[in-house]
């Protein structure tokens, strides 16, 4: 069965879409081909369970009718599709969903929808609530009209413990220097890892440098032996001055080098925990089966479709998290020693089992 994909963006919602890829390829004899803007193709690159990418520039096309053009013709030469499968719940991603060939494509109904006139574009819908768990609704959408599914249904508790078999990482091509910087151990000693992710798309998700500096003076007094890796996008001036904060309190610290997505997918394995806000990285770390806390800006039942806001019943299951109590829907109110807390009774136990 031939079955397209179509989540063009963000880079969160992708790789939280890409989490159920194996669950999916082991379900049955699938050949998964998946659209997606260009910015975003490297999530994907290198996963087992794809067969091809159709990377476009998507966004810059959809502005202009010539560019929608371009991607109706290119779309008509992908040949006949068994399924289609609008993961995103966009008008854009419809349209494009709307011009590959297919009898049977699938998305959200009208009141699961992003964009509501999005759902008359399909021909099967999946009836859930915009508002439900995340996983849950990229589960269904998935699944639900597949044969096999319909023949012997499965649960979201199956696919889960194999996210990490999704994403795939060409060790080719990571550079050595980068493989140099992560050490598990000083002669017998173990060392403790984590990353530490201080960007994202909006600064309600940021999470403060000097929280982070306390929270590893906190971890780093705990375990005594442990190394803090921090991850920046662009604004490199604030990573290094957090570098500088840890230097002065004899913290021991790396500022990674900027990384691209296979060299990122790549660091967030490496280590024993991410700690960031909700944003794509800390998605990833999660996706990748790495322990990671999420930091999370107010609970909000009337809204989830505004992401500054956080509809707690959406947050990614089997991973620690925490709600910030501001009335600014930003987690920067949250207090280190809050992080550190479910760090030692939630991740730290969990490492110790581990071992």
């Amino acid at each position: 069965m031939r079955i397209a994909i179509i989540r063009l963006s963000s880079f969160g919602d992708v790789v939280i879409s890409a989490s159920m890829l194996a669950g999916l390829k082991n379900f049955g004899n699938y050949k998964i081909e998946w659209f997606i803007d260009e910015r975003f193709e490297g999530i994907l690159e290198y996963s087992p369970c794809i067969t091809k990418i159709h990377s476009l520039p998507f966004k810059k096309l959809l502005k202009n009718i010539s560019g929608i053009f371009k991607i109706r013709e290119y779309c008509k030469n992908c040949g006949d599709f068994d399924i289609v499968i609008d993961m995103q719940g966009l008008i854009k991603s419809a349209l494009i969903g709307k011009f590959l060939n297919t009898k049977k494509f699938v998305g959200f109904s009208k009141s699961g929808v992003r964009e509501g006139l999005a759902s008359f574009f399909y021909t099967h819908k999946v009836d859930i609530s915009y508002d439900a768990n995340i996983l849950q609704r990229n589960f269904l959408v998935l699944f639900k009209y597949l044969p096999e599914f319909q023949n012997n249904p499965i649960t979201l508790d199956r696919i889960l413990p194999i996210r990490n078999q999704g994403l795939g990482i060409s060790y080719r091509f990571i550079d050595e220097n980068l493989k140099n910087l992560f050490l598990k151990s000083v002669g017998d000693e173990r060392i403790y890892t984590f990353i530490f992710i201080l960007e994202a798309s909006i600064k309600e998700k940021t999470y403060p440098i000097k929280s982070y500096l306390s929270l590893a003076q906190s971890i780093n007094t705990f375990l005594q032996n442990c190394h803090f890796y921090i991850l920046w996008y662009d604004d490199e001036e604030n990573a290094n001055e957090l570098k500088s904060m840890f230097n002065k309190q004899s913290i021991k610290s790396t500022k990674l080098p900027k990384l691209d997505f296979n060299a990122l997918k790549f660091c967030l394995i490496q280590v024993d925990c991410v700690i960031g806000g909700d944003t794509g990285a800390t998605h990833l770390a999660w996706a990748m089966g790495t322990n990671c806390i999420t930091l999370y800006g107010n609970s909000n039942v009337t809204s989830g479709k505004n992401m500054r806001n956080t509809c707690i019943d959406r947050v990614l299951l089997g991973n620690p998290y925490i709600v910030s109590n501001s009335k600014k829907f930003e987690i920067a109110n949250i207090e280190s020693r809050e992080i550190f807390e479910i760090f030692k009774h939630k991740v730290y136990d969990k490492l110790q089992k581990d071992n």
